[in-house]
C-alpha cells in the first residue's frame, strides 16, 4: 500500500511538471492575476484533467469510485487556482521580478501548496 501511494503522488508530482511548466502557455499566465479570467481557468482546468487521467488509471485509486475521482479532481483544479491567483497578485501588487528574492520565496510556497494538495489527494485515497 506504502509504494502504491508514493508512486502515486509521484505520478501526480509528474503531472505538476508538465502542467506547471510544459504546457503553462503566456496566454494562461498572463491573466492569473484577474479573478475568472480564461487564461488562469485554463491552466487550472488542465491541472484537473491531467489528476482525473493519473487518478483513473492509477491502480491504487481504481479502488475509489469514479465519483470521489472526479471530486478530487476538481479539489485539485480548484486549489490550483485560488493558490495560483494568490501567488500572481502578490507578485502584482509588489511588482516581483525573478530578480527578486521575494518573487522566488513566494515561488516556493505556492509549490509548496500545490505538493500539499497533492499530499491532501492521497491521504483522501487512502482512508
Amino acid at each position: 500500500m506504502e509504494g502504491q501511494l508514493l508512486g502515486t503522488l509521484f505520478l501526480l508530482m509528474v503531472k505538476h511538471t508538465i502542467a506547471d511548466y510544459f504546457t503553462q502557455y503566456k496566454w494562461m499566465m498572463k491573466d492569473k492575476a484577474t479573478y475568472g479570467a480564461w487564461g488562469g481557468l485554463a491552466h487550472a482546468g488542465w491541472h484537473g484533467i491531467l489528476t482525473f487521467l493519473v487518478l483513473y488509471w492509477n491502480p491504487f485509486a481504481v479502488m475509489s469510485t469514479l465519483l470521489m475521482i472526479i471530486l478530487l479532481s476538481i479539489i485539485d483544479s480548484v486549489f490550483h487556482y485560488h493558490i495560483d491567483y494568490v501567488k500572481s497578485n502578490i507578485w502584482k501588487s509588489k511588482q516581483l521580478t525573478p530578480m527578486d528574492q521575494l518573487y522566488w520565496a513566494v515561488h516556493g510556497v505556492d509549490q509548496f501548496l500545490h505538493i500539499a494538495t497533492y499530499i491532501l489527494i492521497i491521504y483522501i485515497l487512502s482512508i
